[in-house]
């Protein structure tokens, strides 16, 4: 998927509001060039010309091809209707109105007629998290709302990080803000007072597997223990490296930087593991031993101690 803000503006990407509309827009596009071949520059001069859908449909129907993807362009044209130039700032102000129309009605009658960057910092995490959930979305894991809101204690394996566990969870809130229809003010009180869970518990259905899975959420300025952003870190590609995990897990004994890119590629491959449990690891963590947790759980690695020492358990002042 295209990460330049000007591509996904100038292209339609910006118009489809679910997931999987960006994934058929672009399937249509990988289309037009590896399969009809259309160069860049032909598909570039039909958009200068305003005449990207006019074009596409008169490749795709004088050449006889077909495709899921262009039968979906087909009932969704309107994705590459009123395409402008990308404008920096302007652009950006159009991106955020429309993004903030999407959450709008989920927002009280008070806190629609205020700037949204007026409202408590714990609803700005709520209204990411919402935005994110109606555009059929979960949180990336480079993201604050994969930590806020749960998804980073979602199990991981070898074949796939988490993904099933976050996709059910994604799913749940789905059906509380989308088919509940549970306000951000009723969301705000349950992440205020660290009880999201219970809300998805009372509100959603078939969510006993989340105590099962020990699947939590922690409250809005609750203690959060630093083996989560490790784990953001180890599983991430452009996660940076917080000074609680340089501390608590031993970066801050790495002298070199291939000994601190060892020490992350172990970390990932704890996590990977089955058996691992990030409360175990934590608890390792605290009391000092880290080293016979790892060692527990992956007997074959090849270890530094010195690698794995804290300042941890820390002495109790009479």
């Amino acid at each position: 998927m295209p990460t330049n803000i000007a591509v996904l503006y100038e292209y339609g990407f910006i118009n489809c509001m679910q997931k999987q509309d960006k994934t058929m827009l672009l399937g249509l596009y990988i289309g037009l060039i590896t399969i009809i071949g259309c160069s860049a520059s032909q598909i570039h001069s039909w958009w200068e010309n305003g005449e990207l859908s006019i074009k596409i449909k008169e490749t795709y129907d004088d050449g006889g091809f077909t495709s899921g993807y262009y039968n979906w362009f087909l009932k969704n044209e309107h994705v590459l209707q009123g395409l402008h130039k990308y404008e920096g700032e302007k652009s950006d102000k159009s991106i955020a109105d429309r993004y903030y129309a999407i959450v709008k009605p989920y927002l009280s009658e008070q806190d629609q007629t205020v700037p949204i960057e007026s409202l408590p910092e714990s609803k700005h995490k709520i209204f990411a998290l919402y935005l994110i959930i109606l555009t059929g979305c979960i949180p990336n894991i480079e993201q604050d709302t994969w930590i806020d809101f749960g998804f980073c204690t979602c199990n991981v394996s070898q074949d796939h990080l988490g993904e099933e566990e976050e996709k059910r969870l994604g799913e749940l809130y789905q059906e509380l803000i989308v088919q509940k229809g549970c306000t951000i003010d009723e969301f705000n009180d349950a992440y205020v007072s660290g009880s999201v869970v219970d809300l998805l518990k009372r509100k959603c259905s078939d969510c006993n597997w989340l105590s099962k899975c020990g699947i939590e959420v922690f409250g809005y300025k609750q203690f959060r223990p630093s083996v989560y952003s490790l784990k953001q870190y180890a599983l991430g590609d452009s996660v940076r490296l917080s000074p609680p995990i340089w501390a608590d897990y031993g970066f801050m004994n790495c002298r070199t930087e291939d000994e601190k890119r060892q020490l992350r590629q172990m970390y990932t491959k704890l996590i990977k593991h089955p058996q691992f449990d990030p409360r175990d690891l934590h608890k390792a963590c605290v009391s000092g031993k880290i080293f016979n947790y790892v060692r527990s759980i992956l007997p074959n690695e090849v270890l530094k101690p010195y690698l794995l020492k804290n300042l941890y358990p820390l002495k109790k002042f009479e």
